[in-house]
């Protein structure tokens, strides 16, 4: 009996162990639109719970970049980005929308040196783009399997939100369709986790209809949408069909630090908070100031008395810029076109029109009749999440039919010092690449390139005039 004493502890001490209360910390961002200048206060923040806990993992769910002109125009598009989360070391990105924005050349270098994966499921790429992005990447912390598969959104057209042209080759399925491809990945790992660029709404509503509930995932970490779900200690409001769902704001503000506790290997509490960024860490801090160190993007162009505090106001200016520098009749940009929110008042510099139009897209020109220029405002609500494009040259009246889901008329009018608009009659109507190749209406002129970025035509614009003033400014009436 006595020799079986040892044999008994042993046993007895594995069945302890194996019972003991397991943790995993994970630490979520999203839609960091290349705000390298917060990196110094995340950074702080990364650092602080990495030194209670050295296994955390840290998750990019999408849009590191397209934002920052110190990003988007460096001559190694996203370089600042890559750079600061290599630094402050990330474990895992999921490919967001923007990501594709310089076109999959760039992107192919931007993920050949991160020094960590992207995720897709959802996405199809030839081998000869060389691209490297996984399904879904496995975890070992501290003995437990962390299994996390990536989505990425797709719009109407069947593509995520950005120009068409940067997916040729490239496929992709619905969510839906690569969760029921990938479920056998629940069986392989103890916490499941979703890395989603995909509206919070989406995913709450995708939890909510999960295929098939023995297979569920524990947590989706979301973006997209720039939601800042701010948790509550009742976690279970958090829950959707037993799944937390989580989204942190945009622009490096907020993060979600999220704690899975297991036990005998099952997951049995997830808990959420939304964080908000401290103060700075000054090495990380220095290597932003370096990378914020370009004459270029200072130098001034005109001055702003009032500002740019409504969105629409810098849409008027954007398409009066367009339509001023190629002698157009009509200007349109969508709304998703201006990525700046506002303006201060006082100087507006290179960095300026690059924040507001990061995209790198052409000007495009068309003659269109009154009636084409109708439908194409319809198309381009339609295209931009049934937002109503800005517009120069005109003003407009839609209304919308019950419910906000389809347009009942659009009435436009041009300028007082022109003639009445007629719907018989050819106008020049210039936009940009984008919106020429996402609005869907018929048309006779297939357009023509002009050879020039958007965002050219607006520096040239904006240093001929000494200032710019769009107080109270609004062309689109929506009812």
């Amino acid at each position: 009996m006595k020799k079986l004493l040892p044999l008994t502890g042993m046993i007895f001490a594995a069945i302890t162990a194996l019972a003991a209360t397991q943790e995993v910390h994970i630490l979520a961002v999203n839609d960091m639109h290349a705000n390298i200048d917060q990196f110094p206060n995340f950074a702080a923040l990364v650092d602080g719970i990495r030194e209670k806990h050295p296994g955390l993992l840290l998750f990019a769910a999408g849009d590191n970049r397209t934002g920052n002109p110190i990003n988007d125009m460096h001559p190694e598009p996203s370089y600042p980005m890559l750079t600061l989360m290599n630094k402050v070391g990330f474990n895992l990105s999921c490919l967001g929308n923007h990501e594709f924005d310089a076109g999959t050349v760039s992107l192919r270098r931007v993920i050949y040196r991160s020094h960590f994966r992207y995720v897709c499921a959802n996405m199809t790429a030839p081998d000869a783009l060389r691209l490297h992005v996984e399904p879904f990447k496995i975890f070992e912390v501290d003995g437990v399997r962390v299994a996390v598969l990536g989505l990425i959104q797709r719009g109407a057209n069947g593509l995520p939100d950005a120009h068409p042209d940067n997916f040729r080759d490239i496929t992709f399925l619905s969510p839906e369709q690569a969760i029921a491809k990938y479920s056998w990945l629940r069986d392989q790992c103890d916490v499941f986790v979703i890395l989603a660029h995909h509206a919070y709404e989406d995913c709450v509503a995708l939890a909510n209809s999960y295929p098939d509930p023995a297979r569920r995932p524990d947590v989706f970490i979301t973006g997209h949408s720039h939601t800042a779900v701010d948790h509550e200690a009742a976690d279970t409001k958090s829950l959707h069909n037993n799944i937390l769902i989580t989204q942190a704001g945009s622009h490096l503000k907020f993060a979600t630090y999220i704690i899975v506790e297991l036990e005998d290997g099952k997951v049995t509490k997830r808990m959420a908070r939304l964080l908000k960024v401290p103060v700075p860490n000054m090495d990380v801090q220095a290597l932003v100031n370096e990378l914020n160190n370009n004459e270029f993007f200072k130098r001034e162009l005109s001055q702003s008395p009032n500002g740019f505090p409504v969105h629409e106001e810098l849409g008027c200016l954007f398409t009066d810029a367009l339509r001023a520098e190629t002698a157009a009749d009509i200007a349109l940009q969508n709304v998703g076109g201006i990525r700046a929110e506002t303006l201060p008042k006082g100087p507006i510099a290179v960095a300026n029109v690059y924040e507001m139009d990061p995209f790198g897209n052409e000007a495009v020109e068309f003659h269109l009749t009154g009636e084409e220029v109708v439908r194409l405002i319809e198309a381009a609500w339609r295209a931009d999440r049934k937002r109503a494009p800005y517009v120069s040259g005109i003003t407009y009246d839609m209304t919308l039919a019950p419910g906000g889901d389809s347009v009942e008329s659009i009435t436009v009018r041009t300028d007082a010092d022109s003639p009445p608009f007629d719907l018989q009659r050819r106008y020049k109507v210039v936009m940009t690449s984008y919106i020429a190749a996402v609005s869907d209406y018929k048309k006779t002129d297939m357009g023509k390139e002009l050879g020039r970025l958007a965002s050219d035509l607006v520096i040239e614009y904006l240093q001929k005039q000494e200032s710019v003033d769009y107080k109270g400014v609004k062309r689109a009436n929506v009812k």
